[in-house]
């Protein structure tokens, strides 16, 4: 449980305290069939994933009978009808496999702390990557943030230059788009010319040359 709702090397849900999970682990026997198989395998199986996502749908709302954390974060969503704080909803399931993939590697150290040489599997495949300078770093999540054409919306407000922190893109690990008021950084996506492609007829003509 302590590694799942935040510890020195996992992140904790934002607003969301130990003491409440807590309490429905003493009530509740999904929560402790969750957090005993939790670090004995050093993947995350379909079936723990889905008990992890029933959890964390207890946390962020005790009364719902909705097991799938997108399916709550919608609801909610349209309940505030969209006055709502990222910070108030639940994880996306993308990020809450990676959250739990990471809070599965802490527990699977903590279960084998008492062997001598044991087996402790690659961090890269448990929830972390390399950056560009080779350190480990959080992998928050495997997909985009949002569809496309909400991406192309998206905009910074920078007027000189676009850097930390003040940039909104880059604080989010984003390219600036047209949407952004700056429109000569260095943050702007590469825009690929496209090949041109020869018409039958072209190559007509250039057989005949030939010829």
């Amino acid at each position: 449980m302590h590694a799942f709702t935040g510890c020195d090397t996992v992140s904790a849900f934002a607003g969301r305290g130990k003491m409440t999970t807590l309490k429905q682990v003493k009530m509740d026997k999904t929560y402790q069939d969750a957090f005993h198989e939790l670090g004995r395998s050093w993947e995350v199986s379909p079936e723990l994933f889905e008990k992890l996502q029933e959890i964390t749908c207890h946390m962020y709302l005790p009364s719902t009978h909705t097991t799938e954390v997108n399916k709550l974060r919608y609801e909610l969503f349209c309940a505030r009808r969209g006055e709502v704080e990222s910070s108030q909803l639940p994880p996306c399931e993308d990020c809450l496999l990676m959250h739990a993939l990471r809070a599965n590697y802490q527990a699977a150290i903590w279960r084998r702390s008492l062997q001598s040489q044991p087996f402790v599997a690659n961090p890269t495949d448990c929830g972390w990557m390399t950056d560009e300078d080779g350190k480990l770093a959080v992998n928050w999540m495997r997909g985009s943030p949002a569809p496309d054409a909400v991406m192309q919306l998206l905009s910074c407000k920078c007027v000189r230059s676009c850097e930390l922190p003040k940039c909104t893109c880059l604080s989010n690990g984003l390219k600036c788009t047209d949407m952004c008021r700056l429109q000569t950084c260095q943050n702007k996506a590469i825009e690929e010319e496209p090949v041109a492609q020869q018409s039958d007829s072209e190559s007509d003509v250039d057989d005949i040359e030939e010829d």
